[in-house]
């Protein structure tokens, strides 16, 4: 399932760690605090676990948002940006 993760995290080692765990899980960075990326329901779940990990100060958040794959032709997009596409290697 697509997935986006957006965060605001105020300290940066923290912030630089959470970018390279959502790299970890193969995401791609979209936006500067937005990454997407196709996930299973098992890696959204453990990812969404390590979450506490990465909450530094009241003021941080993190979001992940899965995107049923009707829906994901439904977004707008405006501007040079395309989002990952599901390889057919996944379904094998």
């Amino acid at each position: 399932m697509l997935v986006f993760v957006m965060y605001d995290i105020v300290d940066t080692p923290t912030r630089t760690s959470l970018v390279k765990k959502l790299k970890h899980y193969g995401l791609h960075r979209i936006q500067k605090s937005i990454f997407c990326g196709f996930l299973s329901i098992d890696e959204r779940l453990n990812l969404a676990s390590e979450f506490d990990f990465f909450m530094s100060s009241e003021r941080d958040s993190i979001i992940l948002i899965p995107t049923c794959e009707s829906c994901v032709d439904s977004i707008l997009i405006e501007g040079n940006l395309d989002l990952p596409k599901k390889s057919l290697y996944e379904f094998l």
